[in-house]
């Protein structure tokens, strides 16, 4: 489990750091070339390849078959019994993850103080005829995810003048139109679970410049004769003095970028409709690249040298005079455990019981596989022409035996254990070889059966 919880990490951090610097790169030459209600649309590359990360890879499945059926009880009892040991590879992944939880569970612990200490001194907020609230905050801000508030000064009408106030009321309302409190506390909550990259703290700053720009554009794009007094209420906001630190989900009137920079997008005439389309196609090509080439790229089940698995197990019952066998045909990589990723059982699950067989094949020539687990329990490696076969046992949910198999590549082995406290007896019968052949000729076979419709 710690793991695959440190993979998953992994391939999170590299798809979205790939995503973050692709959005640093671009965004600037896109606002200054279609708009920054257009560039804005860059950020959907770190969802869309988050999500490419979590898409399962096809699986390699071949053939699946399972069968009932009545016959004797068999009297023969073998015990093959496994040791379990941490290896030092193990020790150093759970104390990776701990590190990393503890650091995620800090962030966000630190996230919902701040944000609860900055709503508590507001105290409560009860919007006037105008739907304002009034607050003892020193600049105009929007707050609430589900149904947020437009919060100004008590003086808000000293310091700004009507004109203004129109354009600042424009600019949150667009804020919650475009409902980037629920953006920024989705990126606030990713930044916690991804503290150890540094380049997640500038994508946020990034992030809440990107929505300042976009909200002035729109802004703008009905109001276009109000330049001079949009950036005069931008002046008198920056003198301000409100941290902004402070609002971990929000989104502030107030400039937390240089304002020089807002004020220069003032001056720049609206893009063309032309051009907004055309930037828009390319945000949209750029992101459907960018997250194919991500799934792509993930290392699937057919990486490296490819094993066809024949298992059948007969499971018997001496007290109740039952049998009954169960069959499946599968291909997989070396070393891959081929489970259902809903509960993490083997694959062939029928009736109480689940079954499953993880074949690894010899190291290829230049390089070496750590088999500092199995070593550890006393499982002999495999050799050329070998194949280790390292298969679970499950009956209503709970793990029954882990029986380790040396045979040779294409050669039948047999396994018969019994259940401890439990009246089954177990006979596992695997086959597995790296002909390619072989595999191909499971594949037609498989074709075959899904084209007559008896595999899903």
């Amino acid at each position: 489990m710690s793991s695959e919880i440190l993979r998953l990490l992994a391939d999170t951090t590299i798809a979205t750091s790939i995503a973050l610097t692709l959005i640093g790169l671009l965004r600037k030459p896109l606002q200054l070339g279609v708009g920054a209600r257009v560039a804005y649309w860059l950020w959907l590359l770190v969802p869309a390849v988050l999500l490419a990360v979590l898409l399962p890879t096809p699986r390699a499945l071949v053939l699946t078959a399972a069968a009932i059926l009545p016959g004797k009880v068999s009297s023969a009892f073998a015990l093959v019994a496994s040791h379990h040991a941490v290896s030092s590879r193990a020790l150093l992944t759970r104390l990776a993850v701990t590190i990393w939880s503890v650091g995620a569970c800090v962030m966000l612990l630190s996230l919902l103080l701040r944000q609860r200490s900055f709503a508590r001194n507001l105290g409560v907020l009860t919007p006037d005829a105008d739907g304002l609230c009034r607050a003892c905050v020193s600049a105009p801000m929007l707050l609430g995810v589900w149904r947020p508030k437009v919060l100004v000064p008590f003086d808000f009408e000293a310091h700004y003048s009507p004109e203004q106030r129109q354009l600042i009321i424009a600019h949150e309302c667009a804020h919650a139109a475009r409902h980037d409190v629920a953006a920024n506390t989705l990126a606030s909550v990713a930044l916690c679970l991804h503290w150890f990259n540094p380049l997640m703290y500038r994508a946020l700053a990034w992030l809440r410049m990107d929505q300042e720009l976009a909200c002035d554009a729109l802004v703008l794009l009905t109001r276009g004769d109000a330049r001079r007094h949009y950036a005069d209420a931008l002046l008198t906001t920056q003198l301000a003095s409100e941290a902004a630190w402070r609002l971990s989900a929000g989104c502030h009137w107030q400039s937390i970028h240089p304002l020089k920079e807002r004020v220069a997008m003032l001056k720049r005439p609206l893009p063309t409709p032309v051009r907004r389309r055309a930037g828009l196609a390319f945000i949209a090509a750029l992101t459907g690249v960018v997250t194919y080439a991500t799934w792509a790229g993930q290392p699937g089940p057919a990486s490296g040298p490819r094993v066809l698995v024949d298992l059948k197990v007969r499971v018997t019952n001496p007290q109740a005079h039952t049998l009954n066998d169960y069959a499946t045909e599968y291909l997989v990589a070396s070393g891959e455990s081929l489970t259902d990723k809903n509960d993490g059982t083997p694959l062939l699950k029928a009736e109480h019981f689940a079954f499953g067989c993880t074949p690894y094949l010899a190291d290829p020539s230049g390089k070496a596989t750590d088999w500092g687990e199995q070593k550890a329990r006393g499982v002999p490696i495999p050799g050329p022409g070998q194949i280790l076969l390292e298969c679970a046992v499950q009956h209503d949910g709970g793990i029954v035996q882990r029986p380790t198999v040396l045979t040779n590549d294409g050669s039948p082995a047999a396994i018969e254990i019994s259940e401890t406290g439990g009246p089954n007896v177990y006979r596992i019968e695997v086959t597995a070889t790296s002909s390619a052949k072989k595999a191909a000729a499971a594949a037609k076979r498989a074709a075959a059966l899904k084209q007559a419709g008896k595999l899903p």
